[in-house]
């Protein structure tokens, strides 16, 4: 089924499952280059919770959500070139050119296009993607953890160069006023700078993980690095795939009761767009199409 929709949020669960499709399809490629190069990843999040307590996707979720361990997720971004050449696939990570919004990077199939609110202005690649986010150690020492805490808090914000979504009202109108005060350019330079910070200070001693781009309350976290020691394969969608052995502490810690349903009206997809088409490919006039309804209407 083809799926063309203004906002993902309207969608119709028929909808919702064509958009899936997509990225099931852009999942299982990430499977094949990963496992034929070594390579190790984690279903992450909602997709996580998807596979234990569905089988599948959550039936309403928008995305899907990957992580690997840092050296993996940088070989990867690293080699994509070669290893995606016989796809239709890109690997897109902010870089001091262009925002990209996320902190992680984002695998797109550019046959689709998938316009996000947050990023319209940006020429960047519209597509359907699937999220792929490093995993760190913390450092030794509660110094350290907290040097660490705050070069990734300066790295989020800056890298991704927006008001933060699902993180509290708080946090987002304390985040306004520092996105003003420097220049694209200055902010760019400022998450280079903090980026490298932080992961110089991983170190595997510690025993412990950490989500170093993900918000406030993954850098607080205290988690064993056991707990992804091993991926465990389970069914995914009529295929197999991997979640951290660790899965129940994990999701039980982040998630809370997982295996319980959210309320009804918070099984909603997350993303706000102005655009989901399964079938054509992003092009820039599909956007300057979007931009000038936009600016007409301001």
């Amino acid at each position: 089924m083809n799926m063309k929709i203004k906002n993902v949020k309207t969608a119709s669960r028929e909808e919702i499952k064509a958009l899936q499709a997509v990225e099931l399809n852009i999942l299982n490629q990430l499977k094949d280059v990963l496992e034929k190069h070594g390579l190790r990843f984690f279903l992450l999040g909602g997709t996580m919770i998807g596979a234990v307590r569905n089988g599948g996707f959550v039936p309403w979720d928008d995305d899907v959500d990957v992580i690997m361990f840092r050296d993996d997720y940088e070989l990867f971004f690293n080699n994509q070139e070669e290893w995606l050449k016989d796809t239709d696939l890109v690997l897109v990570r902010s870089n001091a050119e262009v925002s990209q919004h996320t902190t992680g990077m984002n695998l797109k199939d550019k046959t689709t296009t998938f316009i996000n609110k947050h990023s319209v202005r940006e020429n960047i690649q519209h597509s359907i993607g699937i999220d792929i986010n490093p995993l760190d150690f913390r450092p030794v020492g509660k110094f350290k953890q907290c040097q660490q805490a705050l070069y990734a808090a300066i790295f989020s914000l800056y890298n991704a160069n927006r008001l933060p979504d699902h993180q509290g009202k708080l946090l987002r109108v304390a985040s306004a006023i520092p996105l003003k005060v420097f220049s694209e350019k200055a902010k760019s330079k400022i998450w280079q700078y903090f980026e490298k910070k932080m992961v110089s200070l991983s170190d595997p001693k510690s025993g412990e993980i950490v989500e170093l781009g993900v918000g406030p309350k993954a850098l607080k976290r205290h988690l064993s690095a056991e707990l992804f020691d091993e991926q465990k394969w389970v069914p995914f969608e009529k295929t197999l795939m991997p979640i951290p052995n660790g899965y129940d502490e994990y999701l039980s810690k982040v998630h809370g009761q997982y295996m319980e349903l959210p309320p009804f009206e918070g099984q909603v997809a997350k993303h706000q767009t102005y655009l989901v088409d399964t079938e054509v490919p992003y092009s820039e006039k599909i956007r300057d199409e979007i931009l000038k309804e936009l600016d007409n209407e301001a």
